[in-house]
């Protein structure tokens, strides 16, 4: 991920990176409800077939999700993508994904109180990324906050407070999956955010802000409110 002052459309590499999540995210949700469709036989076979509830929670979820980014990457988003992210980003997240539909999708065990858990995770994690990158988006419109750094609305929990949804909403859907081999998803996003993006991010954040950016780091937790 790059950071750095360039800003620009990126319209190819971010249609590339829609066109990559779509079919993922389609591709999944028809292999979940195949069976009531008897247009494509030849898919039959690869069919996901666990326990009906569950698979609509999963669908459920690859739809807000994907909303949610595509908000995210045309509105908010205003930085550079190189291609190098783009391909990478486009690759690893349609991976993910189809992984939570087809691990989750073909467990036939009845949902009970861990999954009811996880759609509150999954919720709250989504509320947290989408808001505090709203709030700061409507926020740096105003001509009079050009040049400066937003601290405010959820920012004040927790200097990434962005990112700590993202791991929220994976941690939930992979309990939804009710698979333990998923939770090493939202392990990695993890440990990428706080040994990569983050530190590459205050880096970009102190050359642009100088001292607005060290005072507001030093009295604000990095990631995880009253935590880290």
């Amino acid at each position: 991920m790059i950071f750095k002052d360039q800003y620009d459309p990126s319209f190819g590499r971010k249609s590339v990176f829609t066109i990559c999540i779509t079919v993922s995210v389609s591709v999944s949700i028809l292999l979940m409800y195949i069976e009531q469709l008897s247009s494509f036989p030849w898919l039959q076979p690869y069919q996901i077939s666990g326990d009906f509830v569950r698979r609509s929670m999963i669908a459920g979820c690859l739809i807000l999700y994907f909303v949610r980014l595509q908000v995210t990457v045309w509105i908010f988003q205003k930085r550079f993508w190189t291609w190098f992210e783009t391909i990478t980003i486009s690759i690893l997240m349609s991976f993910v994904l189809f992984v939570f539909a087809t691990a989750g999708g073909n467990n036939k065990q009845a949902v009970g109180v861990l999954e009811m858990i996880g759609v509150l995770l999954y919720l709250s994690g989504s509320f947290i990324n989408t808001f505090s990158e709203y709030a700061r988006h409507v926020w740096k419109l105003k001509a009079e906050n050009t040049g400066r750094l937003y601290t405010g609305g959820l920012f004040r929990l927790a200097m990434h407070i962005n990112y700590f949804g993202d791991i929220l909403l994976f941690t939930g859907f992979a309990m939804i999956t009710h698979r333990s081999g998923v939770y090493v998803i939202p392990l990695a996003m993890t440990v990428n955010f706080i040994f990569n993006i983050i530190p590459l991010l205050d880096r970009y954040l102190d050359k642009k802000y100088g001292d607005e950016f060290r005072d507001y780091s030093k009295k604000t937790k990095k990631l995880i409110p009253l935590i880290y």
